[in-house]
């Protein structure tokens, strides 16, 4: 028998998982933001972001680096392909969402996780002495594999040592 899924249109591989992509039912504290006009690339889905401190009105947000207090990490969209420009309207999953992070490499499930790797933007075992981005929901056994992390509370970004 034929599934319903495999011949409509903008169906896609249900099993898959997407960087950056939301997952699990209770991800209610997700809030849009505009990627600030000081941030010269696009912020791509599962970038960690901080809040601007020039804003007004709607929350601007750029990418942020070591010493930045993390605020949440893009959200992928369907519509965008996971890529926002300058001036361009994204969701942002705070502490308490969980989102597909790329492993760095094998990994744990329940460990708390840092990010390894700030222009690839992927998490590993946070060191004793680096901040706690989020815990790791789920294993992985080699470097590039998806895992769910819950998202924790904002950090100001120390890199693993």
């Amino acid at each position: 028998m034929e599934k319903k899924l495999a011949y409509q249109m903008n169906s896609f591989d249900m099993n898959s998982a997407i960087k950056g992509q939301r997952v699990l039912p209770a991800n209610t504290e997700s809030f849009s933001a505009i990627v600030d006009e000081s941030q010269t690339d696009p912020l791509l889905a599962g970038d960690p972001v901080m809040i601007v401190s020039t804003t007004t009105g709607l929350p601007h947000i750029a990418k942020a680096a070591v010493d930045d207090v993390v605020m949440g990490f893009v959200e992928w969209n369907v519509i965008s392909n996971g890529s926002y420009a300058a001036g361009k309207i994204c969701q942002v999953s705070p502490a308490g969402n969980v989102m597909y992070m790329e492993a760095e490499g094998a990994l744990d499930a329940g460990v708390a996780v840092n990010i390894d790797d700030l222009d690839d933007v992927t998490v590993a075992a946070a060191a004793s002495d680096a901040s706690v981005i989020g815990w790791s929901l789920e294993s992985a056994s080699a470097a590039g594999q998806l895992v769910r992390v819950k998202i924790a509370e904002p950090v100001v970004l120390t890199a693993n040592s």
